[in-house]
C-alpha cells in the first residue's frame, strides 16, 4: 500500500471512546481525507482509510493496521481538538519506523499554524489549505525517492467540479449515524472560501474567497449517493449553503427535475433566505436548517462577534421555516469579550421567541487563526503556546475564552441552566412529544437527546 490516511480521535486513552460518544446524536464521515483519496485514486495510487473515531480504535490496532499493510505515506488530518490525537499517532509511528514510513499532517489547526511542525519533528511535512493537489504531489515525489520536509501551502482548486466524489467505499458507512435516519445518509459539501469575518471562526486564514460547485455537479453527488449508500438524508456541511441565492434555486429545480425523493438539512444565515426560497427548497425535500444565533445580545452580535445579523431577521428566518414546516436548529455560544451574564440570558430569551427544534449552546474555545484567539492572549487569558501544551499532552482540557468577573466553573453553570430551562419546559416537551409519538425512532432520538443534554452540558465547548 502506498498511502494510508487517518482520522485521528481528539486524544487517545486507554478506555473506550464510545463511553463518552454513547448519548451522541451523529457522527459524521471525514470529507476532508475521502476527498483526498478519490485524487490519489484517479493518479493510481494505492489508499486506505483508517477513521479512529468511528471504528473506536486504539494506537495499538494503527500500529497492527501499518505493520500489516506497509504504507510508504502517512497523512494524518486534525482539527484542533484533534491535534493531541494526531501527535500521539505520529510520535509513535516515528519511534517504530524512524524515516522509513513518510508522515504527513493537514487540516484546520496547521492551516492556521503554519510552523507547527517545526516544534513537532514527528511529522515530515504539513499542508496548509487544501490539499488534494499537493499532497497526490508529494505522494508522488516521495514514492519517487525525494525527501520531503517543511510546510507546503496547499494548491486552490478553483473550479471545485472537478474534484472527483469523495471515496465512500473506503470508509464502512455503518459506523455514521443521524438523528432520526439513522445510518442511511450523505455528507456533501458544495463549496469553499468564507467571506464573513466572525470573531471565533478560523476559517478566513484559508481563504476568504468563495467558490461554488454548479448545481448539476451538486445533484449529481446526491445520486450518487442514493444509488450506491442507499441515502434517505443529505445533510449539506457548508457553512452557508445559500450564499448565492441563483445556485440554491437551480439546486431545488434540478433535484426537483430528476423527482427523487431525498430530505436534506442545511445551515445557512438567517439573512440569506426569505419566503420564496425557503418554500422552494421545503418543495425540493429541504427539511431541517440549522442557523446560527450565537447571542440574543444584538450589539455584542454586531460589535464584537462581528455577526451582523439583527434579532429581526432571526425571529423573520425562523417564522417563516415553522410556517413552512422546516424544523430549525440555533447555534449559540457562551463567552465573548465584555458578555454579561444578563447578556448571555438574553439568548435564552431570544431563544425562547425563535423556538428552534433544538439550542446548542457552546463555550466559545480561542483556536488558532481566530481573532479572539490572539485577544484572549493580548488580554493574558492564555498563554501563547496553551495549544501546543494540549498537543503535547501537558492539559487535557481545551481552553474557552472567560469574560471578565467569570470562572469557567460558573460559564458551566449558566450553559447548565440554559439548557436545562429551555429543553425541559413542558411546553417543548409537548410539541416533541405531539410531533414525534408516531414514531418510535423519534421518541427514541428525543430520551437520547434529553440524556445527551444533561451530560454534554458540563462537557461541550466550542462551536459545532
Amino acid at each position: 500500500m502506498d498511502v494510508l490516511l487517518i482520522n485521528p480521535k481528539n486524544i487517545f486513552e486507554k478506555k473506550s471512546e464510545k463511553v463518552k460518544a454513547k448519548f451522541a446524536l451523529s457522527l459524521y464521515p471525514p470529507l476532508g481525507i475521502l476527498y483526498i483519496a478519490s485524487v490519489l485514486e484517479k493518479k493510481r495510487i494505492s489508499v486506505e482509510i483508517v477513521d479512529a473515531i468511528a471504528s473506536d480504535i486504539s494506537l495499538e490496532e494503527i500500529i497492527h493496521n501499518i505493520q500489516k499493510n506497509k504504507p510508504k505515506i502517512i497523512g494524518i488530518t486534525a482539527t484542533t481538538p484533534q491535534i493531541r490525537g494526531a501527535v500521539q499517532i505520529a510520535q509513535l509511528i516515528k519511534k517504530q519506523y524512524c524515516d522509513d514510513i513518510v508522515i504527513g499532517i493537514g487540516g484546520p489547526h496547521v492551516s492556521a499554524d503554519k510552523s507547527f511542525i517545526e516544534r513537532f519533528n514527528c511529522f515530515d511535512f504539513s499542508i496548509e489549505g487544501e490539499g488534494e493537489i499537493t499532497f497526490s504531489e508529494i505522494v508522488l515525489e516521495v514514492l519517487n525517492g525525494k525527501k520531503i520536509r517543511g510546510n507546503y501551502k496547499g494548491e486552490i482548486i478553483n473550479n471545485l467540479d472537478e474534484n472527483p466524489f469523495p471515496a465512500r467505499h473506503l470508509i464502512s458507512n455503518v459506523n455514521y449515524y443521524i438523528k432520526d435516519y439513522g445510518k442511511h445518509f450523505a455528507t456533501i459539501h458544495t463549496t469553499r472560501g468564507c467571506p464573513f469575518n466572525c470573531v471565533y471562526c478560523s476559517n478566513p486564514v484559508t481563504d476568504r474567497k468563495m467558490r461554488f460547485r454548479s448545481p448539476t455537479n451538486v445533484v449529481d453527488e446526491m445520486q450518487y449517493c442514493i444509488n450506491t449508500i442507499n441515502a434517505k438524508l443529505i445533510l449539506f456541511t457548508d457553512d452557508t449553503f445559500t450564499a448565492n441565492r441563483k445556485r440554491t434555486e437551480e439546486i431545488c429545480l434540478e433535484i426537483m427535475k430528476r423527482n427523487f425523493k431525498v430530505d436534506w438539512f442545511c445551515e445557512t444565515r438567517a439573512d440569506l433566505v426569505d419566503r420564496d426560497l425557503l418554500e422552494l427548497m421545503y418543495k425540493s425535500g429541504c427539511k431541517e436548517i440549522s442557523f446560527g444565533v450565537e447571542t440574543g445580545n444584538e450589539k455584542l452580535r454586531f460589535e464584537v462577534i462581528r455577526k451582523r445579523i439583527n434579532d429581526l431577521d432571526l425571529i423573520k428566518a425562523f417564522e417563516l421555516c415553522r410556517e413552512m414546516g422546516i424544523k430549525t436548529s440555533a447555534f449559540c455560544m457562551l463567552g465573548f469579550p465584555t458578555e454579561t451574564e444578563k447578556d448571555m440570558y438574553e439568548t435564552y430569551k431570544l431563544c425562547l421567541k425563535l423556538k428552534p427544534d433544538t439550542m446548542g449552546l457552546h463555550l466559545t474555545v480561542p483556536m488558532p487563526g481566530a481573532d479572539i484567539f490572539y485577544e484572549a492572549i493580548r488580554e493574558k487569558k492564555i498563554d501563547i503556546d496553551i495549544w501546543d501544551q494540549y498537543a503535547k499532552g501537558l492539559t487535557s482540557i481545551q481552553p474557552v475564552y472567560i469574560p471578565n468577573g467569570f470562572s469557567l466553573s460558573d460559564l458551566r453553570e449558566v450553559q447548565k441552566d440554559i439548557y436545562r430551562k429551555y429543553y425541559f419546559r413542558p411546553q417543548y416537551i409537548i410539541s416533541r412529544f405531539i410531533s414525534d409519538f408516531k414514531s418510535f425512532e423519534s421518541l427514541k432520538q428525543d430520551a437520547i437527546l434529553a440524556l445527551n443534554l444533561l451530560y454534554r452540558s458540563s462537557t461541550t465547548t466550542g462551536r459545532p
